[in-house]
């Protein structure tokens, strides 16, 4: 008679041996539901563990990989700042991979990909912002390997993302509902080729609010700019020194509202009774500036995606293809 061995278990219980291994040595690195699942499968199977196969499957790398932007801008360190909290508690390391935003034509994150799939050298991948083709995407699921998404999309993994144009909403409807009149819009140039970008979805959705509430939507009153501080400021000075310049501004990013605050400053426009101002981001300059901004918890999608992602690999049979909308608060401050 066939002796049952631990591959028996993982499939009865339905998890990875990995997870059997877990289980019986380290109980407390699975959740209660999972360890008694497999508890029952080895009573059922009346299993004794094999310790040549118990060793291989007890390797855990303890090891996970990001793959995100080769850039240090505020709402990336501060994601990767809720992913390493989470990471040290439980005492893995992490490894970034990081693309060249402007290169992203280069199939190099793709390589990547395929490399952290089936290397053996990681537990799981977390992809943040950076866009890859659907037949990569599907190569990659493919292999179950374990990956959560953050600010890109693809039904086939579990996804955190905002709703940029609800976001936008709050942002416009509060600029109205303070009797502003005439608002502007800044955005900023796609930052990495997102598979969503997030500044467009922002401006539809001003556009759509303009439109929805009565108001008019003023081209001149329109502007895309870098996502810096700099380039913003020369821009938004053109734009407030216009004779029918906006009394209000709605940025797609906080960074260029930043931008627009210096720019009124050096024209001694006062903020905001000469020009209101509501950004977007909450990134942590925003309080001590005074900025109104649309607040996305930047930390807290980090913090969760990488729970989720230590979930899925403690349990493959868990959902894999979540999709997470993450909430959206208006901080009303100074400037509007």
């Amino acid at each position: 008679m066939k002796k049952t061995s631990i591959y028996d278990v993982a499939a009865l219980a339905g998890v990875s041996i990995a997870t059997v291994s877990r289980a019986i040595n380290q109980p407390h690195r699975v959740s209660t539901s999972t360890r008694n699942s497999v508890l029952e499968a080895v009573k059922k199977l009346d299993y004794v563990p094999d310790f040549e196969a118990a060793a291989r499957a007890r390797h855990q790398n303890d090891r996970i990989a990001l793959l995100a932007p080769l850039n240090t801008y505020p709402g990336f360190t501060q994601r990767l700042r809720g992913i390493s909290s989470v990471l040290e508690e439980m005492h893995a390391e992490l490894i970034i991979f990081q693309v060249d935003a402007q290169k992203l034509s280069n199939p190099q994150h793709v390589k990547y990909l395929d490399s952290m799939a089936s290397s053996g050298r990681f537990d799981g991948l977390i992809v943040m912002s950076v866009p890859i083709e659907s037949q990569d995407m599907r190569r990659i699921a493919d292999t179950h390997f374990p990956i959560v998404l953050i600010e890109t999309s693809d039904a086939r993994f579990p996804t955190f993302k905002v709703d940029n144009g609800d976001g936008a909403r709050m942002a416009v409807a509060h600029l109205i509902e303070r009797n502003y009149k005439k608002i502007g819009f800044i955005g900023f140039r796609a930052l990495a080729n997102y598979s969503t970008n997030t500044s467009r979805a922002r401006e539809q959705g001003y556009i759509d609010t303009l439109l929805n509430m009565g108001h008019v939507v003023n081209p001149a009153h329109i502007m895309i700019c870098d996502y810096s501080i700099e380039d913003t400021r020369i821009r938004a000075t053109e734009m407030l020194s216009h004779p029918d310049r906006p009394d209000a501004i709605f940025c797609a990013a906080d960074i260029n509202a930043l931008g627009v605050l210096k720019a009124a400053s050096e024209l001694g426009l006062r903020v905001p009774e000469d020009i209101a101002v509501v950004g977007f981001d909450d990134i942590e300059i925003a309080s001590y500036l005074g900025l109104t901004t649309v607040k996305q918890p930047l930390e807290g999608s980090g913090r969760e995606a990488t729970i989720l992602l230590q979930k899925i690999i403690e349990d493959p049979t868990s959902t894999k293809t979540m999709q997470v909308t993450l909430p959206l608060e208006l901080m009303v401050r100074s400037s509007s």
